[in-house]
């Protein structure tokens, strides 16, 4: 099975690849990335490239791996941050009407994501690309990772804030559902307040300081945090390599530092788990969901009691351990929905995240559970193929199809 699947995967990736010869800044160049699912997720995105460098790399196709980081760097221009979103192709559809058009640039949006691209650089670091080949975009990632230490975190907390829900990757989570308790017209709801927050954040002229500090919306997403701090502590090693000794103490001690304020704040000792921080004009208040973000910093250096504590709720066939997890929200939660359908990240398993996951369940030596969880997961794949999202209680995929970042699992075979 694993050489058909390795077959199976590069023939996926190969088919989303796009090449686009565009020309930026006078500067013509050919790009080459991964989408998502060609026909419904054509453009770039941050955090799936930085997933798609990963499975590149595995397949031993280094050069394809650097050129998916390569393209998010060109693509980005002179921006200081890794926009979430990088247009290469004019796609016009009501999403690009409704949302698109409010960013500044037709280029690129001005939102962030998950910023693990430290991790995407080590990977391709220890799988022996020359140092050297990746000096210029590790000099980037780290003026971008110093970029939002410095602007998203405004009150100095060691946790950046994200300022749209679309900067976590998890869409409409009901960790980010707030003040939206109507349930009624769902979808309309969310759909309004996400555009609503892309005309308040050019009210302020997409200044990322000025959004950061005063957007209605300003939510400690732990996701989004533990992202940072374990694509920061991949990365410090990558600076080591490179000779960039001082730069790598810098970011280590900033990851470090993450992690003790996701303890320090995000940790609800009676609950076991990590809550979200939605960032109130008098203090921060945790919002008490429990969704796949509550068990994420396993993937970092956490207390063992704390450690602990996720791995039991994890393996809890009432909260996040179906026959095919892991939820993204738990099983007993009123807004867990299995369909997911028509809002994104309300219960359905991901694939990325159960990588993540596997991850941290391997950095804490609970191999026969990762061991388990990648058997999961690749019953998934076998049932219903490389889909965007799968239903946890019957296996059933949603969402797109040959869908990128699905091809993970080829990792968690390991």
């Amino acid at each position: 099975m694993h050489k058909e699947l390795i077959v199976e995967i590069k023939e996926l990736l190969t088919a989303n690849s796009i090449n686009e010869t565009t020309i930026r800044r006078g500067i013509t160049k050919q790009i080459t990335y991964t989408a998502p699912s060609p026909g419904i997720y054509s453009q770039q995105w941050f955090w799936d490239s930085c997933l798609h460098s990963l499975v590149w790399s595995e397949l031993g196709e280094k050069k394809r791996a650097l050129q998916e980081l390569e393209s998010l760097a060109f693509g980005k221009g002179d921006k200081p941050f890794f926009p979430h979103m990088i247009f290469w192709k004019r796609i016009r559809n009501i999403y690009w009407w409704f949302f698109d058009t409010l960013y500044p640039s037709k280029n690129y949006s001005e939102l962030i994501q998950p910023p693990l691209i430290g991790f995407s650089l080590r990977k391709l670091q220890k799988n022996g690309i020359d140092v050297e080949q990746i000096r210029e975009i590790s000099e980037e990632v780290l003026n971008y990772y110093k970029f939002i230490l410095r602007v998203r975190d405004p009150d100095s907390s060691n946790l950046i804030t994200i300022i749209h829900p679309w900067e976590s990757g998890l869409d409409s989570s009901p960790k980010f559902d707030l003040k939206l308790t109507n349930r009624r017209f769902m979808r309309t709801r969310q759909w309004l307040r996400m555009r609503n927050l892309l005309k308040e954040s050019q009210r302020h002229d997409w200044n990322q300081e000025n959004m950061a500090r005063k957007s209605s919306f300003k939510v400690k997403c732990v996701l989004t945090n533990t992202l940072c701090a374990w694509g920061m502590e991949s990365f410090s090693s990558v600076l080591d390599a490179l000779k960039m000794n001082e730069e790598a103490v810098f970011i280590r001690e900033k990851s470090d530092s993450i992690l003790q304020s996701l303890v320090e704040h995000c940790w609800n000792e009676k609950d076991g788990l990590f809550y979200d921080l939605d960032v109130k004009n008098q203090g921060n208040e945790q919002v008490h969901v429990k969704t796949i973000t509550s068990l994420m910093p396993l993937l970092l250096n956490i207390p063992k009691d704390i450690e602990q504590n996720l791995i039991s709720h994890l393996t809890d066939p009432k909260e996040f351990w179906p026959k095919y997890p892991v939820p993204t929200v738990s099983m007993d939660e009123k807004t867990f929905n299995p369909k997911d359908i028509p809002l994104l990240w309300r219960g359905p398993t991901w694939i990325n995240t159960n990588f993540f996951l596997w991850n941290g369940l391997k950095r804490h030596k609970e191999t026969k559970i990762a061991k388990e969880l990648t058997e999961k997961t690749l019953n998934l794949i076998k049932k219903s193929g490389f889909r965007e999202f799968y239903n946890p209680i019957t296996g059933e995929g949603g969402g797109a199809e040959n869908f990128g970042w699905s091809t993970l699992i080829l990792l968690m075979q390991k």
